[in-house]
């Protein structure tokens, strides 16, 4: 069963979620955000890879009261979740159970730009709870195993099934742009998954929706490992939106001083994980588009995903520090070269 087969059955996304979280990227392994994977014409630009990449920092724990949001948000890239956020995490007490196996939502976080989930699976003594970024080959020691083997012959030494599972959030009712994973075992019958989504736009809030929780089972036994059959179950949650607080709306100078693209308008929000980036954007030539790797806002730090649709939005998160009374945005290339240097005047 490979990387790109189990995305594919436990995500049923289409093949441009395949490409970004499967793309190696190294930028985005050391805690760098804004890492952008490019995909063909007129497909949304987004790093969900780095995302990913960027919650999974912290090394893998077993310790059931390390696992609550609060605790899985932090890293040391961002440091802990300020005290704003931390206030508005709620509790919820959804629970489904599978084949062998539950799950259950254990607290959610949201605000203008970000949700935050985090989902409890266990399962009984006939499994090994495993990741859906691992695979049949994966290392004994990336799961707290000792040994030189591979899950897969773990699994046929023990005689055990492999549960791979992962959690998703509803994009359309959330307005989400991408969203990362991050995994953490208790035991071999337990994981906790912490999700992270970045919103493009609102929905209204509070928000009736659904974290829908994927599982596909392997046993040494199965005579198909290349076609495995998902159990899917979901479990409502309900989201209330914490309180924005808009920061300013900029013009730039000069809405094409980035050779190749249309500059909109700037919108730079509090909210309470930190400042939020919202730019307009659009691309007049594709290799321009693919030669964009991520842009700075100078005086902050984003600490959460971004993302940018060359014809549509760049939205960064999480960020931290000041911008002044006349915020600019420098646009980087893939060797990290500075494209353009603009500069955006406030008009609201």
């Amino acid at each position: 069963m490979n990387r790109e087969l189990l995305s594919k059955a436990l995500c049923e996304i289409d093949e441009r979620y395949i490409a970004e979280a499967y793309r190696p990227v190294t930028e985005a392994a050391s805690g760098s955000p804004g890492r952008i994977v490019h995909m063909s014409k007129k497909r949304i630009i987004t790093f969900a890879l780095a995302a990913a990449l960027i919650l999974a920092l912290g090394a893998m724990a077993y310790a059931a009261d390390l696992f609550g949001l609060r605790e899985l948000y932090a890293n040391p890239n961002r440091g802990d979740m300020p005290e704003e956020a931390a206030d508005l995490i709620v509790s919820q007490s959804a629970e489904v159970n599978g084949g062998g196996w539950r799950a259950s939502v254990q607290e959610t976080y949201c605000d203008e730009g970000t949700v935050l989930v985090t989902v409890h699976v266990s399962a009984d003594a006939s499994y090994i709870v495993v990741p859906t970024d691992a695979d049949l080959d994966s290392p004994l020691s990336g799961f707290g195993l000792s040994g030189e083997g591979s899950l897969r012959e773990y699994a046929k030494k023990e005689g055990k099934t492999l549960l791979f599972v992962g959690a998703n959030l509803d994009r359309e009712a959330l307005g989400l742009h991408s969203a990362g994973e991050r995994f953490e075992n208790a035991s071999l019958q337990e994981m906790t998954i912490y999700v992270e989504g970045i919103r493009n736009s609102s929905a209204a809030a509070p928000v009736d929706t659904v974290c829908t929780v994927v599982a596909v089972a392997w046993s040494p036994e199965t005579q198909n490992p290349d076609t495995p059959e998902p159990e899917r179950r979901e479990l409502p949650i309900m989201l209330v939106e914490g309180k924005s607080t808009p920061l300013g709306l900029f013009v730039p100078a000069d809405p094409h001083a980035l050779p190749d693209f249309e500059l909109g308008e700037l919108r730079l929000t509090q909210t309470p994980l930190g400042i939020e980036l919202r730019l307009e954007i659009k691309t007049l030539d594709e290799e321009a588009a693919r030669n964009l790797l991520t842009l700075r806002l100078e005086g902050v730090e984003f600490h959460g995903a971004g993302t940018i649709d060359p014809n549509g939005y760049a939205v960064f998160g999480q960020g931290q520090g000041s911008f002044g009374e006349s915020p600019v945005i420098r646009f980087l290339d893939w060797d990290k070269n500075t494209i353009a240097e603009v500069a955006f005047e406030k008009i609201g």
